[in-house]
């Protein structure tokens, strides 16, 4: 399995194997698949085990803390959410040189919408941003004793946590853009959505990056969300993105008459993916990683 970021583990097949060895041996015999170097995940790296599980380990210590984080919060919303989640089969400790949690995960129904995204068009396209709507009024309406202590607080300088601490970050980026993005319009862009007004109420649950990886869609309708590491309280604008991230126009469009949000928390949503999606094509275009192109499609729907 290719490195991808500078502190990775090694996560590849004798890996796995010396972990299922050590503290799964009733799962050891099974075929262990790793995944396509086509996923455009970059924050784990995925093994199918048999044909109903999952083994997920993540790449890097921020990545082994946000499993941390799914993990004890996946049990609290079973049952509470329209589609599937990763509730944990089994959460493994270091061992056998591997540095990090990891886990046994159910295998889930599904392709990812960025596979998928040719046919999410039209009535499909509508469909699922009705459904990408259900699930973010879902979250919203979680209560917050089954979520508090379990999820952090969106802090500033993180998505979620207000745009202001945000500017810096920016404009770090954009001075390592190298002409991959146009400067102008991105910075166009913010300062609209700098201009909206502050979130003032109660922080939320939210998911964080429901961006095409990382939703799954079965018969053109949403079946399933995974990784929920970045799940977090916070500005009930972060889970928008998927209006740039995931939809087209008229899909877009569905998606806010659907939530019924006022124009302020819109674009905050529109400033929180101009900078995911700046981030995504900065850091992962030299790499060659395919989440380079999906954010690229998000910033050209952003800018257009």
């Amino acid at each position: 399995m290719a490195q991808l970021h500078d502190d990775e583990a090694d996560i590849g097949l004798r890996t796995v194997r010396a972990l299922l060895d050590d503290q799964r041996p009733d799962l050891a015999g099974r075929p262990v698949v790793p995944l396509g170097e086509d996923s455009t995940g970059t924050d784990n790296v995925l093994y199918r085990l048999g044909n109903d599980l999952v083994v997920r380990l993540p790449r890097t210590p921020s990545a082994a803390a946000s499993l941390v984080t799914e993990t004890r919060l996946m049990p609290e919303l079973v049952g509470r959410l329209p589609v599937d989640i990763p509730a944990p089969e089994y959460v493994g400790v270091p061992a056998a040189g591997y540095p990090h949690p990891w886990a046994v995960l159910p295998w889930l129904t599904g392709v990812d919408a960025w596979a998928a995204r040719t046919a999410l068009t039209g009535a499909q396209g509508l469909g699922l941003a009705e459904d990408l709507a259900r699930l973010v009024t879902t979250l919203w309406q979680v209560p917050r004793a089954a979520y508090e202590g379990v999820v952090p607080t969106r802090a500033q300088g993180r998505r979620g946590g207000g745009l202001a601490a945000l500017d810096e970050d920016l404009e770090e980026w954009l001075d390592e853009t190298g002409g991959l993005v146009d400067v102008d319009a991105v910075r166009g862009s913010w300062r609209e959505s700098r201009a909206a007004a502050d979130w003032d109420g109660r922080a939320v649950l939210s998911h964080g990056d429901l961006i095409p990886g990382n939703l799954l869609v079965h018969g053109g309708r949403l079946s399933a969300v995974i990784d929920w590491g970045g799940a977090g309280a916070g500005d009930p604008a972060i889970d928008l993105i998927p209006a740039w991230a995931v939809l087209d126009g008229p899909a877009a469009a569905r998606f806010r008459d659907a939530l019924g949000v006022d124009d302020d928390l819109w674009l905050r949503a529109r400033g929180y993916a101009v900078q995911q999606a700046l981030a995504g094509v900065v850091y992962y275009t030299p790499r060659r990683h395919p989440l380079a192109e999906v954010m690229g499609r998000a910033l050209a729907s952003i800018l257009s």
